[in-house]
This record gives structure tokens, C-alpha cells and sequence, in this order.
């Protein structure tokens, strides 16, 4: 008989290998990214379809939760028209036949028919190019009726935005600009402003954005570089010490304006910049002086754009006669040389928008201007102006 070994029982048979767990399911690899679709559209930047929105809920973004904004249709767009914009659906059209159509400038008001949609399916097109310097947005509403012309929808707003294109290059507001600077003004004295203006956008975009430069100054003694111009504001200022009447008694700057901060198209323009013996260039002597004090700082405003105009014939028109830019005392040479007076009516019209915006302040006044009478050209006038960003004061002065 068979003896059983102790903990071992009669009934069990013998001991089988545990069997290994099994495997993990084998994975497979992540798929490649779907190649992104050619002139796909950008759904962020406008939708595929405006849907009319449920009463009391606004306008929203089909399939997402998403306040729609303006739509953009670039300028100068070549084609071919009638081009598809934005597709409108009305949820009603899965009760009844629904027609769309739109009203608000440029459909049925002017420039009528530079936006159409298709009666049936909705399709809002453009049909022709857009000019954004001419009109940068228009504002239309979709409405949506029934076969027997019942509204089935409340009108929806749609507000379509001209983008910009670089179409304009800068202009020059004057042919050529007239400055003058005492002999042997220190570096860093301000002699006078260029401005051009841009057409283009320069808020969203930096089409209109202007940067000024110098190409050439003549003649180049006693150094190229005796000027020096602000790249943003077209400030020229001294930049090197040597001025001297005798020597040089005129300067001559090849001035040049360039969009899209200084990389797009171009303007050039010339500066003229007298240099005024000592005994000549007395801010007290003439016929016409001013005198600009910041009320802010209790300080002089230098660097503040003076422009004398008077009421001439034919037709009462203001003629500019001379520009003047003030100094660090807030003094400017005189805007009316001695005997150069004649009795009549005059403007000064001080730039104070550029001035406050050079000190990091927003003007409310976008200028001054001070409207007098010279009756007596013999007699010496003097204007004193004090300033503050929301406030001017103006006096006669001796």
C-alpha cells in the first residue's frame, strides 16, 4: 500500500505550472494628423453659416455657443464675382419653405447691389471689389419669410469689415517744409515737423503707419548728420553742434516717409532749415511773439507746433504765412518780423494733440487756435498761451 507523505492529500493529483498572464492587447500606433484642407475656411475669423438666432438669446455662432463678430472681406479682392461670403439659415426651414434676403448699405441702399443673396439657399455674396479707404464697413440685416412673404425670423444684423491692404503710400501734407534754428543750437533743440498721412489702416494694421527718415543733407559740413529726425512724430532737431550762419547759412534735407512702420511704400519730400545769425534769431524782436507754458509742470512747452495764418482775398481764405516750432524757453523765433505786420485779421493755431501725446497725455483740445486783429502794425504783439491737457488760457501780453 502506498504511504502518502505528510500535507500531501490522497485526492489532488499532481501540481500543474501556473499559466503566464496573458499579454496586453497590442496598441495601435496614433494616427497621423490629417493634412490640413486647402482654402479651408477659417472658422475662427468668420463662420460658414449664420443661423437666426432664437428670440432673446443674440446672435450666436452655428454649433458653438459663441457671439458671432463682424465678418471680413478683404479690399481690393480680384475674384471672380459674385463671391460667397457667409451662408444665412433659418431653423425654420425644416417647418416650411423659407426665402431670404437682405436690406442696409450696399444692398438696397447706397452703393445698392455690392451685396446680394441667393433667394433660396441663403448665400450672402459680394460683387465686386471693396475699397476700404472709401467705405470700411457696412451693416446689413437678413430677413427670412415664408412662400406666402410671412417674417418667419426677426431681422439679424450682420456687419461685414473691410480689411485693409497696403493700396496708399504716404503723402506729404506741404512740398517742401520751412524751418529755421539760431546758430549754434545745442544738440537736441527742436527745429521743426514733417507730417505725411496714410489712408491706410494704421489701428488694426500697420499699413498706416508712418516712420520718417533722412536720406541726405546738403551741403554735409561741418558733418552728414547735423539733424537728427524722430522716426514716429517727424520731429527735426539738432543733432551735433556747429551751426553757423556765416559758414552755412542753409540746410537742405532729403526727408523720406515709409509705411508699414518703414517697410512699404515711400514718400520723399524736402526740408529747408535757415540757420539765423546771433542778433537775429531774438525770440523778443518782431512784430508777432508767443510764449507756451505747460501748466502741468509749470514748465516751458517746447517742442510745440506754432502756425500763423491770415484772412486774405479772394473769398476771405486763410493763408498760412509761416510755421515755428518752440524752443526749451517756449519761445519761438518771431512770427512776424519787424514791419512785416500788415492790419488785418489773424489765426495761431498751436498743435497741442502731438504735443501731449509726445508727454504720454490725450488731449481734448486737438488744438488751439487764437483768432486776433492787428489794427495798428506799428505796435509789437505779443500772445502768451498756458496749457493743460483739458484747459488753455490766452491773454494779450506786452
Amino acid at each position: 500500500m502506498r504511504m502518502k507523505k505528510s500535507g500531501q492529500s490522497p485526492e489532488r493529483g499532481p501540481r500543474m505550472a501556473r499559466p503566464p498572464p496573458p499579454l496586453p492587447p497590442l496598441r495601435s500606433p496614433p494616427a497621423a494628423p490629417r493634412p490640413a484642407r486647402r482654402n479651408a475656411p477659417l472658422q475662427d475669423a468668420a463662420p460658414d453659416v449664420l443661423t437666426f438666432p432664437k428670440p432673446g438669446h443674440g446672435l450666436r455662432r452655428q454649433k458653438r455657443d459663441w457671439v458671432i463678430p463682424p465678418i471680413n472681406c478683404p479690399e481690393n479682392d480680384r475674384g471672380p464675382f459674385p463671391k460667397r461670403v457667409v451662408q444665412i439659415k433659418s431653423t425654420k426651414d425644416k417647418e416650411t419653405k423659407v426665402f431670404y434676403s437682405i436690406t442696409g448699405q450696399g444692398a438696397d441702399s447706397y452703393p445698392v447691389g455690392v451685396f446680394t443673396i441667393e433667394r433660396e439657399t441663403g448665400w450672402l455674396e459680394v460683387t465686386k471689389p471693396l475699397d476700404r479707404e472709401e467705405i470700411d464697413k457696412y451693416v446689413l440685416f437678413s430677413h427670412a419669410v415664408s412662400a406666402n412673404g410671412q417674417s418667419v425670423e426677426d431681422p439679424m444684423e450682420i456687419i461685414i469689415t473691410v480689411t485693409d491692404q497696403n493700396d496708399n503710400r504716404p503723402v506729404f501734407t506741404e512740398a517742401v517744409f520751412h524751418g529755421t534754428v539760431p546758430e549754434w543750437a545745442e544738440p537736441g533743440t527742436p527745429v521743426m515737423r514733417v507730417l505725411a498721412t496714410d489712408a491706410d489702416d494704421a489701428v488694426s494694421s500697420t499699413n498706416g503707419v508712418v516712420v520718417y527718415s533722412i536720406l541726405r543733407q546738403r551741403p554735409e559740413h561741418p558733418q552728414p548728420h547735423m539733424f537728427v529726425i524722430n522716426s514716429s512724430t517727424g520731429v527735426i532737431s539738432v543733432a551735433a553742434a556747429g551751426l553757423a550762419a556765416q559758414v552755412v547759412p542753409e540746410y537742405t534735407l532729403d526727408i523720406q516717409a515709409a509705411d508699414v512702420e518703414g517697410y512699404g511704400l515711400q514718400a520723399t519730400t524736402t526740408a529747408l532749415i535757415k540757420v539765423q545769425a546771433e542778433g537775429m534769431s531774438e525770440t523778443v524782436n518782431g512784430s508777432l511773439t508767443t510764449h507756451v507754458l505747460n501748466t502741468v509742470t509749470g514748465l516751458p512747452a517746447a517742442s510745440l507746433a506754432v502756425r500763423l495764418a491770415q484772412l486774405q482775398e479772394p473769398g476771405l481764405q486763410w493763408t498760412e504765412l509761416v510755421q515755428r516750432w518752440t524752443d526749451h524757453d517756449g519761445r519761438c523765433p518771431p512770427l512776424l518780423a519787424p514791419g512785416q505786420a500788415k492790419a488785418g485779421t489773424y489765426k495761431l493755431r498751436f498743435e497741442t494733440a502731438a504735443y501731449w501725446q509726445g508727454l504720454g497725455h490725450t488731449s481734448f483740445y486737438p488744438f488751439v487756435e487764437v483768432v486776433f486783429t492787428i489794427a495798428d502794425p506799428a505796435q509789437k504783439l505779443h500772445i502768451p498761451l498756458l496749457i493743460s491737457p483739458y484747459s488753455y488760457t490766452t491773454y494779450r501780453g506786452s
